[in-house]
């Protein structure tokens, strides 16, 4: 190439550079601002979280037409995937950082020091209803602290899911789940759990295995998971050990394994893990917008209707998990991107054995500031072959309020084999 020609070039692309990092320079991330209380437009009595940021105005939007300058910084694979499997349609808003994520002050009161991890990370031993690890070190340190998050006491709600095609046709089922947490400060923890779980699909009705019932210790090593199944067709309940690991319910039509259920969950000792270290990412926070549309409004064929959705420039803690070479899954290889201040998991990126992405996932997050707590309002799992996608535990102003700490306590009793039985009916 000619001088003449070198110089021509880099004119032609110096302006498109300067474009975007003067643009990635105006994306600050300040201190943290964590909502602890209501804001002043909460109505209790209602279904609704009112966004505290509707003042903030689009900084950036991402696109086919420039998502590429963007490709070496704060875009991460499973991003630039969307982009270019749908050019024409995925886009990100991007908008100013705000670290509004909180917890409960009796949570942080219980945080002093690392939790000590035990049985190859299989289980740990802390102060119960802490933060596990408020100086994490390790990869499993993350994984534990996103399992572990704050996540209510007692809780009653109802979900739906959907499976959206191309073709815009729609899978539409719902759930009711109760649930018991124990790792939190409002309840005794002497039974070394970390929780237990009912739920059973109200629609369709008759799905093979449409009530389940788990029991999840703290250490998968010793006390591996226990769980049953109730079958409507056959009104027995029978212990169901499967359902762990790569188990794929049938709700969920081969879109995701069992262990990805609220991000990961269970027993990690298939995996090597590793921590890639923290950087700067886009990240789905702050939804507010998104939780406060129309259901109807939100689902779109290969995605969500991106219009809603709000991007910020996120710490993240990256953490990667590799099948070991003696162990089985479906999923080879994970990445996984962690909040610096919630713990939750945002994205997950999953591959196969050659290192091809197979499948993009994002959960949402808002600060639920009743509470106070950071949760997703969704699940959603882009799946590239198929380029169908499946939306889990939604949270919307079009369902029911969950109810994340009943006056009333669950009655332990329930969550015994009989009980999956008659919640089940």
């Amino acid at each position: 190439m000619s001088k003449k020609n070198i110089l021509l070039f880099i004119f032609l692309i110096l302006p498109s550079f300067l474009l975007a990092d003067s643009e990635i320079y105006d994306i600050y991330i300040g201190d943290r601002e964590p909502i602890i209380s209501p804001i002043s437009q909460y109505d209790p009595e209602i279904s609704s979280y009112p966004n505290p940021f509707n003042d903030d105005q689009i900084i950036l939007t991402i696109d086919k037409s420039n998502y590429f300058d963007f490709v070496e910084n704060i875009l991460t694979p499973g991003q630039i995937e969307m982009f270019e499997t749908y050019p024409e349609t995925f886009k990100m808003h991007v908008y100013p950082s705000r670290r509004s994520c909180a917890v409960p002050p009796e949570v942080l009161e219980l945080t002093k020091e690392n939790a000590k991890l035990t049985d190859e990370g299989e289980g740990l031993e802390g102060i119960v209803g802490s933060i596990p690890f408020p100086k994490p070190s390790e990869a499993l340190h993350h994984v534990w602290n996103h399992i572990l998050r704050y996540r209510g006491v007692n809780i009653y709600g109802a979900s739906p899911f959907y499976v959206v095609n191309p073709d815009s046709s729609i899978t539409f089922g719902t759930g009711e789940v109760i649930a018991i947490n124990y790792w939190n400060p409002f309840v005794e923890n002497d039974k070394g759990l970390q929780g237990m779980l009912m739920s059973k699909v109200t629609h369709p009705p008759r799905l093979a295995d449409a009530s389940l019932l788990v029991i999840e210790s703290l250490n998968a090593l010793k006390t591996p998971r226990r769980a049953w199944v109730y079958n409507p067709g056959t009104r027995r309940v029978r212990r169901a050990p499967d359902i762990a690991y790569d188990y794929k319910p049938s709700a969920n039509q081969g879109l995701t394994t069992t262990d990805q259920f609220d991000g990961f969950n269970g027993a990690k000792d298939r995996y090597n893990w590793s921590f890639l270290g923290t950087a700067k990412k886009l990240m789905p926070y702050n939804a507010y917008e998104f939780y406060e549309t129309n259901i109807e409004e939100t689902l779109t064929p290969y995605h969500v209707n991106q219009e809603f959705l709000r991007y910020e420039l996120v710490n993240v803690n990256i953490v990667q998990a590799d099948l070991k070479s003696d162990k089985r899954h479906t999923i080879p290889h994970r990445t996984m991107y962690f909040d610096l201040d919630s713990h939750n998991m945002l994205i997950e990126e999953t591959y196969d054995d050659e290192n091809q992405i197979m499948a993009y996932r994002e959960f949402p997050i808002i600060n639920f500031y009743d509470q106070p707590m950071c949760l997703s309002i969704h699940s959603a799992t882009y799946d590239f072959a198929t380029k169908r996608y499946q939306l889990t535990n939604v949270r919307s102003k079009d369902i029911p309020k969950i109810q994340w700490r009943l006056s009333e306590p669950h009655d332990e009793k329930m969550f015994t084999p009989e009980g999956l039985k008659r919640f089940a009916r």
